[in-house]
Formats: structure tokens, sequence, C-alpha cells
């Protein structure tokens, strides 16, 4: 018998694991990035080199929380890791950052970009996409409402809208891999833009911009977790889903990345205008099928988005409802649907901020750079979890133990310490860098009145 409150369902198998990681990770990143890593690298060996070797920390990120995951399979993911590994305090950090940062702004990063693919089939000319300027925020605002409406029904329905929309975008890639694969290539047309000058030597900017870039389009790579109270056998299905869905994910991007730099060589991408980021994959799909096709493309890219952007509603939202089982946040925001078995308080507010900074969202890169500070922040103090819950607590039943322990935590703490540090070191970088570190500082001080009223209502009580 239900309370009135209701209850989180365990209605989640495998392949729904699998869909969920796969979804939330496949999404902007492998149409939008290509080009502007391939600009600020030198060579095609360390396109390669960085997409697979980031895939692999990202891989052992993934293990670690498999681990943390299989030991506490609650609603909640990464905030109920930090809680137990670091505190109340770690984890209240976390969730407040992730509302007002982490989460709200990957939707809103995504919900520009699916609004930026999904205008070119309304054939609006340059003047009237200005008198119509609204219209992109629009179609962003509906896109989240959207995905809030389906999650609010049920899990299974918006399990069903990942399955779906991740089954569709990865039939779609493997149509370009093995339409690649298949057509002959005689020679790509000549440059759009003529090459001036040769690629860039190996630096610290370049790099950096690279990483970013990677590491936005692996972002999402965390989100099953946050799930683990609505799967079935999560002690199985949850490290399952984690790894298997990253390591389709690391084939996926590589094999794409192949076939792009295929059909629009190394030197030609060197000489498309900066920011022409939709022009890889439009170029891709043109020569390997037909421009005719290739125009649908649009369509494609924006289902993807769709599907990359609803964990951010599926998963995520069940952090602030473990926020607010512990009194952290609004009792609200742990309200479960006595009908739908979902978190719609938590779902319904997200979905409003998000569209609320799709109104201030600045420029692409900016939104990515600040969500990718923010996340390995954490990522690196969650991954830490895993030593520390060790050490503390040697006889906790681990259905899974991180694979490759202790050197792939380490991997990951050290390449996420690294980045973090060169963002906030790079001036054009810092900026984000700062303005999320803002954020964090800004929870300190609302965590300790919030903790002190709490003190003095249990004294009232």
């Amino acid at each position: 018998m239900q309370t009135h409150t209701g209850h989180l369902q365990r209605r989640l198998g495998l392949t729904s694991a699998i869909s969920i990681t796969v979804g939330a990770v496949i999404g902007s990143g492998i149409f939008l990035k290509p080009l502007v890593i391939a600009q600020n690298l030198p060579s095609v060996p360390w396109i390669f080199m960085l997409w697979f070797a980031l895939g692999i920390v990202c891989l052992c990120g993934a293990f670690a929380y498999a681990e943390l995951g299989a030991m506490f399979p609650e609603a909640g993911g990464q905030y109920i890791f930090l809680r137990e590994g670091w505190g109340e305090e770690a984890a209240f950090l976390y969730g407040w950052v992730f509302f007002w940062g982490i989460n709200s702004g990957t939707m809103a990063a995504l919900s520009t970009a699916f609004a930026d693919y999904l205008l070119p089939l309304f054939h609006l000319d340059p003047a009237q996409r200005e008198a119509h300027s609204l219209l992109p925020s629009l179609i962003a605002t509906l896109m989240i409402f959207l995905l809030a409406l389906v999650n609010h029904f049920g899990v299974m329905f918006g399990a069903v809208l990942q399955n779906l929309s991740t089954f569709a975008k990865l039939g779609a890639l493997a149509l370009i891999v093995i339409g690649g694969l298949l057509v002959s290539n005689q020679g790509s047309p000549a440059s759009l833009t003529p090459i001036q000058d040769s690629a860039p030597g190996l630096g610290i900017a370049g790099v950096l911009t690279a990483f970013i870039g990677i590491f936005w389009a692996y972002e999402g790579w965390y989100q099953l977790p946050f799930n683990s109270q609505e799967l079935k056998r999560p002690e199985r299905n949850l490290p399952l889903g984690l790894i298997a869905g990253m390591l389709i994910v690391i084939a996926v991007y590589i094999a794409i990345n192949a076939i792009y730099l295929d059909w629009v060589p190394f030197a030609e991408m060197r000489g498309l205008p900066s920011g022409a980021n939709q022009q890889v994959p439009y170029l891709t799909v043109a020569r390997i099928f037909s421009p005719q096709i290739a125009d649908y493309l649009t369509l494609l890219v924006a289902i993807s988005i769709l599907g990359a952007a609803n964990p951010n509603m599926l998963s995520s939202t069940r952090a602030f409802y473990a926020m607010g089982e512990d009194g952290l946040v609004p009792h609200a925001l742990n309200w479960v649907h006595p009908k739908y078995g979902t978190p719609t308080v938590a779902i319904w507010t997200q979905a409003i901020w998000a569209a609320f900074i799709v109104l201030y969202l600045e420029k692409f890169h900016d939104i990515t750079a600040f969500v990718v500070f923010d996340s390995f922040l954490f990522y690196c103090l969650t991954v830490a979890a895993v030593y520390r819950l060790r050490f503390t607590r040697p006889d906790h039943v681990r259905p899974y133990r991180c694979g490759g322990y202790p050197i792939t935590p380490a991997l990951f703490i050290l390449v996420s310490i690294g980045f973090i540090t060169t963002l906030l070191l790079n001036p054009d970088e810092r900026r984000h860098a700062l303005i999320g570190l803002a954020i964090l500082a800004a929870g300190i001080p609302y965590y300790y009145l919030m903790l002190r009223r709490r003190r003095q209502s249990r004294r009232v009580g």
C-alpha cells in the first residue's frame, strides 16, 4: 500500500540502464565539438589519442561510481556517495552546485543546441529569424517542459523516451559509420576555405580547449546512479549499465571521428571558419549520401540532443529527492506522486530554473566550460570517496568492486586535478571557473543558516 507521498519504484532493467548511460552521454558533443578540437590540435593522431584517452579516464570514473552505486543503491546517486564518503556538508554543497549550475546548466545548453538544430526545419531566412528573435528561446523552453511532462507521468515514460532516442541516435550514427566505410571515397571536394597556415603546435591553450570539448562530449556518464532506487537488481545492473554504456560510447566516438576525418580531412577542417561547428557532420553526410539527406541531419542531431537532455529529468532530479529526504532542502522536493511514483516537484522546479537560465545563456562554449569545471570538482571528490570508504568501512558489502583499484581511481583523480588547475590558471577559461567557485561559496553560509534553523526546530519540537 502506498503512502500519501508514494515511493520510487524499481521498474528499470539492464537495457534501460545501458540506454540511460549511452543516451546521457551522446548528445551535442559528437556533432558540435570535433571542429574546435581539430582546430586546436596539431595532427590527426592527437585527435584520436585524446578522444580515446579521455574516454578511458571517464571509464575509470565509472568503475569507481559503479562500486559506490552497488554499495548504496538509493535514489540520489552522487549526492549519496558524497554524503556517505565525506559527510553531509560536502553532499549538500554538491546538491547546491548541481541545482544552480551543473544540471540546470546542462539542460539549458542542450536545449539551446536543440533549438539551433531544429530552427533550419522552419526554413526561416536571416530577416525572419531576426524578426522572431525569441523563437530559439521559446523552442528551448518548450523542449525542457516537454521532458518534464514526460517524466512527470512515470519513470517508464521517461525510460521509453530514453530507449527510443538512444536506439535512434545509435542507429543513425551506425549508418554514418557503415556508409562511410562502404561508399568509395574518391577524394573530398576542395576546402570551403583555403588553407593559409599550418596546423598549430601543441600548446596548453589548444590542449585545454580540446579537453573541454571532449569532456563535454563525455559529460553525463555519471547519471545512472541517480536512478539506483528505480533499477531492478541494482547491484548487478548499475555496474553493467555504467561500464557497458561507457565502452559503447568510446567505440562510437572513435568510429565517428574516423569517418569525419576520412570525408572531411584534417586540413579542410583547419580551413573551415571558426564556429562553423555544424559543417563537419553536415559535409560528412552530404558526401557519403547526398546534400538532400544531409539537410535532415539537423533533425537527427535534435533527436540526439533531446535524448541526451532527458536523463537530466529522468535521473538527476532524484538527487533533490534524496536531499529532501535528509531535510537539506524544502520538504516539497522529496514529494513523490502517489500515482506516478515520480518526484514531480523536483522535476518541475529544475525545469523552471533551467528555462530561466536559457533566457540568460551566453555562448555555447561558455556554458559547457562552466558545467565541465563544476562537474569535475565533485567527480574528483566522489571518486576519492572510494579510498576513504575502503578505509572507514572495510566490511561494508560491495557487490561490485572498482575495476583496476587502486590505479584507476588514482588516474581519474590526477587527471581531474590537473584539468581543474589548468582551467583556473588559464586566463581565457578562468572566468568560468570563478563563476563555479562563487556558486559553491554561496552555498556555505546557506548550509549553516539552514542547519541552525533545523536545530532550533528540533529543540522546539
